[in-house]
């Protein structure tokens, strides 16, 4: 019975985020609310930017039933924190809300969360030989786990497929591992995330008459699934000890999936700071953009890294055997090498413009270029067609 509700919500979860899709872009077009381009952003033309509206939708639809029919009141406290970040997010992608006022409310509402459910990191599982942490010590370190998080989903959504992809990709994961130790609530938040993302993702890469930004709205949401997903892994529980007796480092296992985003944007945010420069401030010096400049199309950035970020994860397990600081260290050491590493090596490569290194760069980014391919203006023509008959009619 469980297995059929499960299976049920999450194709929900897809088929809401597609119904809402059409209807948000023919909404987005007809009120002008759009991504303008301009020095910082990567698109040459207007594009709407409301696709976070069907991925809330198809998040909250499900887990609203799942909610009642599983009787989880902390799943309340999460939608309500989804939902009031989905606002602010749209707010900000039509007006643009001023990036301190929305890391303060960022701030309170992570910290709602952890009052209302206990969802906190009060335990680092044996990491460098700590177990349970004071609530001195947990609060504040689960506030800044969460908000940080929340950013560094937020600053990937740079080219098409990437914080969707990354999204999709991540959630997969943390249903596999919630499903493995048994619980299957968990198990479901996860899919139906995923789920949600999947439609918005197949138009986002392949449309073209139909491609819509996620925007703020979308990705701070994805962002706090992904609190959601790590809190309840690193919080004290029976169900995670299932991994602990595998010898698998739980914090070396959450900071795998989220080392790139979360490198990423420390390494941007250190570099603006020692620039003299505020950490939220715009600019084009995120590893998608350092791919771009080299010629890689979007959905080339966005596979290259999602795979990175795979690779990353993939060997962590192989490491899984030894100990837990031996995991965290490589998982740290591998982020910081896929991020800062791969930054500055193709930038030299960049600046230098000759030697075999610059060469095989631009030679890899041309293969990239997949929309040149016959099959991908078949499958964006099937993509856009309904798009043509509902958003552009004739």
């Amino acid at each position: 019975m469980e297995e059929t509700v499960i299976a049920l919500l999450t194709f929900l979860a897809f088929f809401v985020s597609w119904a809402v899709f059409y209807p948000a872009l023919r909404f987005a077009q007809k009120h002008d609310i759009v991504d303008l381009p301009n020095y910082r952003k990567l698109q040459r033309h207007p594009v709407p930017v409301l696709g976070g509206i069907p991925v809330a939708l198809g998040v909250f639809v499900p887990l609203c039933i799942a909610a009642f029919f599983f009787q989880l009141d902390a799943l309340w406290y999460a939608l309500i924190v989804m939902l009031a970040l989905s606002v602010i997010g749209v707010l900000d992608d039509v007006f643009d809300i001023d990036a301190w006022m929305r890391f303060s409310i960022e701030m309170f509402l992570v910290w709602f969360l952890l009052w209302q459910t206990d969802m906190m990191i009060m335990d680092l599982h044996g990491l460098f030989g700590i177990r349970e942490l004071s609530p001195y010590v947990g609060l504040p370190l689960s506030l800044f786990a969460g908000v940080g998080i929340i950013n560094a989903i937020n600053m990937i959504d740079g080219v098409d497929g990437y914080s969707s992809g990354y999204g999709i990709m991540a959630n997969i994961f943390f249903a596999v591992v919630f499903f493995y130790i048994g619980d299957n609530v968990l198990g479901l938040f996860s899919l139906i995330a995923a789920a949600s993302l999947l439609p918005f993702f197949v138009h986002n890469v392949f449309g073209s008459k139909s491609k819509m930004y996620i925007g703020d709205g979308g990705a701070l949401l994805i962002g706090m699934v992904m609190v959601w997903d790590v809190f309840a892994l690193l919080a004290p529980s029976s169900s995670s000890a299932v991994l602990e007796q595998r010898g698998i480092c739980l914090v070396a296992m959450v900071l795998s999936v989220l080392c790139i985003p979360v490198f990423d944007t420390l390494r941007v945010m250190v570099t603006r700071i020692c620039m003299g420069r505020l950490p939220f401030s715009p600019d084009r010096i995120h590893l998608h953009h350092i791919f771009i400049r080299l010629g890689f199309s979007h959905v080339g950035t966005s596979l290259c890294i999602i795979v990175l970020n795979m690779l990353i994860v993939l060997i962590w397990y192989l490491c899984s055997n030894f100990s837990y600081t031996v995991q965290f260290i490589v998982v740290c050491v591998l982020g910081l090498l896929f991020t800062c590493g791969v930054y500055y090596l193709m930038d030299f490569a960049r600046k230098k413009r000759t030697g075999s290194l610059y060469h095989a760069i631009r030679k890899i980014a041309r293969w990239t270029h997949f929309e040149q391919l016959t099959v991908w203006t078949i499958l964006e023509r099937i993509v856009d067609y309904r798009c043509r008959k509902q958003v552009y009619p004739s």
